[in-house]
């Protein structure tokens, strides 16, 4: 693990983030319907079949877990494709030249409070960075290599994903199938706060979005995807299980009101 999170390292095994403690989020069940989360704008279809989706994009090393469910048996999802997609430390996507990086609806009320410019917008179009599909096996599972994710104006940390059934691999993608489910990922307050104060996270000048200001979150149900995270000798281990029902057609997630904005 890189010097910068050694801190962070030590303060998991002494306890003092409480994560091993908490495991999954109060109310949490393994075969409860996990709730939608809306796609967002920075979805592309046709990603690469691939567990290691880092690409050299600096950031704390992150191996997410993820666990598909069959609700209506409540046992393993096998052979399901489940995508993720997510920005890097500093908040952009690949394969989007024209990305807005104070969000959908611009800054939000009560500025940036002083933190500055965003970064620069380097165009991304042809890049594939913290992009990726995996196939569940028989016990339901994917892995991914990927960083823990950056933020950017009017979303706290979080990793979209997908759940496909009924496609097929072809050109090192998986192509078409029925979407089960369309979430995203989330991760303890605390250790996200903890983490953007770090390298290269800190370099990202602008303020940064949390849980509570964050209306994905607040208004779908954010708090039951909140992934478990333990330490690993370089790194993090986050793991979710994905309950879904393989028949259903979700409609999409609403908000429920404008954007909240940071608070003092």
């Amino acid at each position: 693990m890189p010097d910068a999170f050694q801190f962070s390292r030590r303060r998991f095994v002494a306890g003092g983030v409480a994560l091993a403690a908490t495991r999954f989020p109060a109310g949490a069940q393994v075969c409860a319907l996990i709730p939608e989360q809306e796609q967002g704008p920075f979805y592309l279809a046709d990603e690469l079949v691939r567990s290691n989706i880092v690409e050299g994009k600096p950031g704390l090393p992150l191996s997410l877990h993820i666990v598909v469910m069959d609700v209506r048996s409540c046992t393993p999802l096998a052979n399901a494709a489940v995508d993720i997609w997510h920005c890097d430390a500093l908040g952009l996507y690949s394969g989007f030249t024209k990305q807005n990086l104070m969000g959908p609806g611009g800054p939000p009320p009560g500025g940036q409070r002083g933190m500055g410019p965003p970064p620069e917008n380097h165009p991304s179009d042809a890049l594939t960075f913290l992009r990726g599909i995996q196939l569940t096996d028989s016990n339901g599972a994917v892995t991914f290599q990927t960083i823990f994710p950056g933020y950017y104006m009017g979303r706290t940390n979080h990793i979209h994903f997908k759940v496909r059934l009924g496609g097929g691999e072809s050109q090192r993608t998986y192509q078409a199938g029925h979407t089960s489910h369309t979430g995203q990922i989330f991760f303890p307050e605390e250790l996200a706060v903890e983490l953007m104060a770090q390298e290269p996270y800190r370099n990202h000048k602008i303020h940064r979005t949390t849980q509570e200001e964050d209306q994905v979150y607040g208004d779908q149900h954010g708090k039951l995807s909140v992934a478990r995270v333990d330490p690993l000798s370089s790194g993090l281990r986050a793991e979710l299980i994905a309950a879904v029902d393989p028949s259903a057609t979700p409609g999409p997630a609403g908000r429920m009101g404008g954007p909240r904005g940071p608070r003092n």
